[in-house]
């Protein structure tokens, strides 16, 4: 067999123009796409995984704030807490305080009606007293009450002690005698004689008369006082009547 080298070599040149016609036209070109594609394919998945990483950041700073936010609540309802706590506290003091006034309050007019009531008692009773005891020794006696009053005076002159009678002494001024009621000549004649007589002898008598007194008589002088007057028995029927005010207000106070 007998082989034909022009058509060998023309089928060698036509193979290889065939072959780089494929390698020009048809694989490059699918290498190319199939490079491009691949680069795609590697974006999108780039881009899916820095979504993924984006979405984790966001969970992450989603939970980092849910977390934030309850310690903020809990932060919020503690300190809501205690201004309710201190609200309450302040309103219980202010509700303390305005019951301790009151209470403070009314202690004070209560008091004040106890003093008012146990002056106006005691005026009222001393009123009363001057009254009936004036009635009283009218009745029964034989000489009035003023005398009566000059009568049991004197005899309190007449018992008067040495300590006494040495201060009434001891002055160079007029000696006073106050009363209550006018004195007649006669009652004064026998004062004066009395107080020469028992106190200083030969001191000046001065007569003056004052309603403060309370149906009384008063003798001073150099600074000492002797006194008859139904005050001061109305001072101890009014200590009795104020003993009793503060028994019952120290009850009251416990209750």
């Amino acid at each position: 067999m007998q082989i034909d080298w022009i058509t060998v070599s023309a089928q060698i040149v036509n193979f290889l123009i065939l072959v780089w016609l494929l390698k020009h036209f048809l694989y490059e070109p699918v290498m190319r796409a199939m490079d491009r594609r691949e680069q795609r394919i590697a974006k999108r998945l780039n881009e899916a995984q820095q979504r993924e990483q984006d979405a984790d950041k966001k969970v992450k700073d989603y939970n980092e704030k849910n977390e934030e936010l309850d310690r903020t609540r809990e932060d919020i309802l503690e300190k809501a807490k205690q201004e309710v706590d201190q609200h309450k506290q302040q309103l219980l003091d202010e509700a303390r305080n305005e019951v301790d006034e009151t209470r403070r309050h009314w202690q004070k007019q209560a008091h004040q009606e106890k003093e008012e009531f146990i002056t106006n008692l005691r005026r009222q009773i001393t009123t009363a007293v001057e009254s009936i005891s004036r009635k009283a020794m009218r009745e029964l006696a034989d000489s009035a009450l003023e005398e009566q009053m000059v009568n049991v005076f004197l005899e309190r002159l007449q018992d008067l002690d040495t300590k006494a009678r040495k201060a009434f002494a001891k002055t160079s001024m007029p000696v006073n005698i106050t009363t209550s009621f006018e004195l007649d000549s006669t009652i004064r004649n026998r004062l004066t004689r009395t107080i020469h007589k028992h106190v200083v002898d030969g001191v000046e008598v001065e007569y003056t008369q004052s309603p403060e007194l309370l149906c009384g008589i008063e003798l001073t002088g150099g600074g000492q006082r002797l006194s008859w007057n139904i005050a001061e028995y109305i001072d101890d029927l009014t200590a009795h009547i104020e003993e009793a005010f503060k028994q019952t207000s120290q009850a009251t106070d416990e209750d």
